[in-house]
């Protein structure tokens, strides 16, 4: 079968794309189907056309939960069985011209030189029939980068209309451009801490911060959290699993006297202020799950000043990493940079992604 030549840009000025996110807090596989134009002057719109978001069967979900312990050859299990669960998901969608997936990641230690992402981009390829990008990391990590966020690209091009773009999703991240640059980090944890504790009485998350809102702060627990070596470093810098189990829950583990509510609620506090600090003035835009934990959001408004809070609509609100995936396997596809130097600190900017062709 012959297939047309990647090695040189695309004539076409539209695409249909298919982006798919998983991410650490494990809300399930999110799913979605964008059209992306370039104009004549090189400018870029998106729309959003179809998003779903499909939870993971308990088995799955169990294994993905314990993936940074498994043997070699069961991790490889995992991504065969996540990778067919994916293209499950992906061919209920319609036609698309292209696949990206960031797949789930497992490791990330971009100081060390590694950073793993299962999703088998061959698997993908071969059950959807689509041209598969996948991989959009292990590059920027190849040349010194964090390999993260990557989602600031999508952030100067799609929605510059905001000052800075923030993600709470299982880590808190933000982008801040301005017409020289583009700058972004891990502010901290976010989701996945307050999943943590909610699973301590058999709840996936607690829905609009009920939980942490019958709480009091307990300013000696937030005061050891907020010294975390993490939040003095200066960007580039980003976070994985290993920092939030090595690092944070041994802070939770030895102040056991608190009830789980006091807990919660100085979580969300110690968010809220990792959040607040680094807000730039102006219009922010907020996207993922955690902006549905109206406690969380009440709290941060509380302690800003001169940002504009801004709350992503559905379903963009829940589909901006998806979305942005898919812009971002274009941009590979097309031979485009789509990873930011500025961003990852790496040597150089790149064309980040490993392409599988059906």
């Amino acid at each position: 079968m012959e297939h047309e030549d990647t090695t040189t840009k695309a004539q076409d000025n539209s695409w249909i794309v298919i982006g798919l996110m998983s991410g650490t807090s494990l809300d399930g596989l999110d799913v979605a189907r964008a059209r992306f134009d370039i104009t004549e002057d090189g400018d870029w719109k998106g729309e959003l056309l179809n998003f779903d978001c499909f939870e993971y069967p308990e088995e799955l979900w169990a294994r993905l939960r314990s993936s940074m312990e498994m043997s070699a050859i069961d991790l490889k299990l995992l991504e065969r069985d996540w990778s067919k669960f994916a293209a499950e998901k992906v061919s209920s969608f319609e036609k698309a011209d292209l696949l990206s997936s960031h797949g789930h990641t497992v490791f990330h230690k971009p100081q060390e030189g590694i950073t793993v992402q299962i999703g088998s981009g061959a698997i993908l390829a071969a059950e959807t029939g689509l041209p598969t990008v996948c991989d959009l990391r292990s590059l920027d990590v190849a040349y010194g980068g964090t390999g993260a966020p990557l989602i600031p690209m999508v952030d100067r091009h799609l929605f510059s209309d905001y000052d800075a773009c923030v993600n709470l999703g299982g880590f808190s991240n933000i982008s801040i451009s301005t017409d020289e640059e583009t700058i972004a980090w891990d502010m901290g944890p976010c989701n996945n801490l307050l999943n943590l504790l909610a699973r301590e009485v058999g709840k996936d998350f607690d829905k609009d911060g009920a939980m942490a809102k019958e709480g009091l702060i307990s300013e000696s627990l937030l005061k050891e959290l907020l010294e975390l070596e993490y939040h003095d470093l200066r960007p580039p810098k980003s976070l994985g699993m290993e920092w939030f189990y090595n690092e944070l829950v041994p802070i939770l583990v030895n102040n056991t006297g608190f009830s789980l509510e006091n807990i919660m609620c100085t979580s969300v506090e110690y968010i809220a202020h990792t959040i607040a600090k680094d807000l730039p003035k102006g219009k922010v835009l907020f996207s993922g799950g955690g902006a549905r934990n109206t406690f969380l959001m009440e709290r941060l408004s509380k302690l800003v000043n001169c940002s504009e809070i801004h709350i992503s609509k559905e379903p963009m609100l829940d589909a901006k990493e998806a979305y942005g995936f898919a812009f971002l396997g274009l941009q590979r596809w097309l031979l485009m940079d789509n990873v930011l130097d500025s961003v990852t600190g790496a040597s150089r900017p790149s064309s980040s992604g490993a392409i599988w062709l059906p």
